[in-house]
């Protein structure tokens, strides 16, 4: 009886050291480094499947996560999404943000790209006390959708074409059956075909 309430009491303690040890983890992911930067983006688009604590990428590394987003309260048009990033993470003032497609699931993340040579840092040309902000560009599925309706547009047009020369096509087979010597006949000349033939006489 004994050993069994001993082998009890240190399951217990493994058990309850285990779930001790997974919360210290998450904890420490969430806290983040000390000496991550907060950076702003606003995005005039629609952020659904993006989530807190998705990842924020520079040309697909991991740099840091967002942190909070909310309706901007100056223009309710935008989306104001806060990111904390590495201290090291390249953000230049030519740097841009954009929402990208994880797979296929339909969620999102944040992808930075740009940032020339001679760009300077957007931290450092940030003044005091402000926080600094990365300029956003639409995202491909967003153009993709605002371009949707002129293509649309486009097919209808190729279909009426399409429709009229099938109908076309239609109408003279219809004539030929009816009338198979047509096929026959030598197209009519012009007029000034005719005098010039006989200027040539």
């Amino acid at each position: 009886m004994e050993s069994d309430k001993r082998y009890f009491i240190e399951g217990l303690f493994v058990i309850g050291f285990s779930i001790a040890l997974a919360f210290f983890f998450v904890w420490l992911t969430r806290s983040g480094n000390k000496d991550d930067v907060l950076y702003r983006i606003h995005f005039a688009e629609s952020v659904s499947g993006l989530s807190m604590d998705d990842p924020v990428k520079f040309l697909g590394v991991d740099v840091g996560m967002v942190k909070s987003m909310t309706i901007d309260p100056e223009d309710p048009s935008r989306v104001e999404i806060d990111v904390m990033l590495h201290k090291g993470a390249p953000v230049k003032t030519d740097t841009k943000a954009s929402l990208q497609f994880k797979g296929i699931t339909g969620a999102y993340f944040i992808e930075l790209n740009g940032g020339s040579a001679d760009a300077k840092f957007l931290v450092a040309e940030t003044p005091a006390g402000e926080v600094p902000e990365i300029p956003s560009k639409k995202s491909t599925i967003s153009t993709l959708m605002e371009q949707m309706p002129r293509v649309l547009e486009k097919f209808s047009a190729l279909e009426d074409q399409t429709k009229k020369v099938v109908s076309d096509i239609g109408a003279v087979t219809a004539k030929v059956k009816e009338n198979p010597s047509l096929l026959l006949r030598r197209p009519k000349k012009d007029k000034n075909d005719d005098s010039r033939d006989r200027k040539r006489k």
